[in-house]
């Protein structure tokens, strides 16, 4: 039995190497389903509670596309203003995670606070709680899809060498490395400036027995890259003067970086939304895998469900 039956997913760290092999396997029969048009409806009468807190577009829609391709059901909110969960006459949110948990079968969250999907799961009682990005704190979901999208485009992520550009802070970044402590991978950080990894994340990493450099130089690391995975920078954490050009990175991933110094088979992931930092004249390119990251949202998180809450 998978370690995601019947748990909250709040954080990697507590699932092992061999959970996320269990949930890869299983995402790959979810694909295999979906390309025949055959996909089993084994979580039919299950419902799917959205709460989301805080903006989303592909994280709460993957999620929800998910649980109605398996045959479920799908309520909540997208905007909690509209709701009691805000506003005026917002009630606790203790409160409301116990209501949601009364009316569905798992509960989807997005949360401006660090660290309230484990305080909501505290309070509930039934249904599980899939944290979909909290605050500063983490995305546990994401990354899954990430490690996913690696493993499907190589075969492996075990020797995979792996360069985290852009804005290390994300909680994204966060993740992902929580998931590549658990393979023997090779991690290359090169920071935009002032956006350094997080020093508690990178003690975690290391503590786990693993390394990571860090290099100012993308152009100097990319020829060695099999995968290079960008992410967003949050706007409102820029001062003024920066909110004024691109957020990005010194050297924005381009068609023509690319193509002079990356090698052929080179991944470019990217959680999106992109700003200045991913060109879209990448879209054309082998490069890539990016749009494929993004497919595999639904996918992966079929697998994830059918693990949670058990098929059929």
């Amino acid at each position: 039995m998978s370690g995601f039956t019947g748990r909250h997913v709040l954080s990697l760290a507590p699932f092992g190497r061999d959970d996320l092999e269990t949930l890869f396997d299983a995402a790959d029969q979810a694909a295999r389903e979906l390309a025949k048009g055959e996909v089993e409806q084994d979580l039919r009468g299950r419902i799917l509670m959205s709460a989301f807190f805080d903006k989303s577009t592909r994280t709460r829609l993957a999620h929800e596309t998910a649980m109605l391709r398996l045959g479920g059901s799908v309520s909540g909110f997208a905007d909690a203003e509209v709701t009691r969960a805000s506003g005026s006459t917002q009630e606790s949110s203790a409160d409301v995670f116990r209501m949601l948990a009364l009316y569905g079968d798992v509960i989807v969250t997005r949360h401006p606070v660090t660290g309230e999907p484990a305080r909501a799961a505290g309070s509930v009682d039934g249904a599980l709680i899939v944290n979909a990005g909290d605050g500063t704190g983490e995305h546990p979901t994401q990354a899954l899809t990430d490690l996913y999208t690696m493993r499907q485009r190589f075969g492996r992520i075990d020797g995979l060498r792996v360069v985290l550009v852009n804005d290390l802070r994300m909680r994204c970044v966060k993740s992902l490395l929580r998931g590549l402590a658990k393979y023997d991978c090779e991690v290359v950080g090169v920071a935009a400036p002032g956006m350094d990894l997080d020093p508690l994340a990178r003690a975690e990493f290391e503590g786990a027995g693993r390394t990571i450099r860090f290099h100012d130089d993308l152009i100097g690391v990319l020829p060695e890259a099999d995968v290079v995975y960008s992410s967003p920078t949050v706007a409102a954490e820029l001062d003024a003067a920066d909110r004024a050009r691109p957020p990005a990175g010194e050297l924005p991933l381009t068609r023509d970086l690319l193509a002079a110094v990356a090698p052929p088979e080179l991944a470019v992931l990217h959680p999106l939304p992109r700003k200045g930092e991913l060109a879209t004249d990448v879209d054309g390119t082998r490069h890539n895998a990016y749009f494929q990251q993004a497919a595999n949202g639904v996918t992966l998180r079929m697998a994830l469900l059918r693990l949670m809450l058990g098929r059929g």
